[in-house]
């Protein structure tokens, strides 16, 4: 029973979620080695999920206690990821009013340069007009 396990489950899980290295450590060459003891099955091989059942008949206290943390964790997570996504959409926001106020800076600047320019060309008219009527 201190062999390398194979877990078997019908959802795809990553490479290493599917071995049960039951050589790195005492403590789970011992729950492989109960858990195959109490259930004995017919291959041998002790899964995931076999060692969870007999946690949850046999200790549930602590089964409760990592469920409690990791369902405080995920939460946590979750609130993280929603401030995340609250300040990407506020930067985003910042950055469009940028461009909008850029833009239309860029529009005030063109009236301005042509009302300019138009008054000066009718300033200069109107001295073409001064000096052709002394003449």
């Amino acid at each position: 029973m201190t062999e390398t396990v194979e877990v078997k489950n019908e959802l795809e899980q990553d490479e290493a979620q599917k071995v049960i290295q039951a050589t790195e450590g005492p403590l789970k060459a011992m729950l492989v080695n109960y858990v195959g003891q109490v259930l004995t099955p017919e291959d041998g091989q002790v899964t995931v999920e076999m060692i969870v059942q007999t946690m949850a008949s046999e200790f549930p206290e602590f089964l409760l206690v990592v469920a409690r943390e990791n369902w405080l964790r995920g939460y946590e997570q979750a609130l993280t990821d929603v401030d995340n996504v609250e300040k990407e959409r506020v930067a985003e926001m910042k950055e469009q009013t940028e461009k909008i106020k850029a833009n239309e800076e860029k529009k005030i600047d063109a009236k301005y340069n042509k009302a300019k320019k138009e008054a000066k060309k009718a300033k200069k008219t109107k001295k073409d007009e001064r000096v052709s009527k002394a003449t």
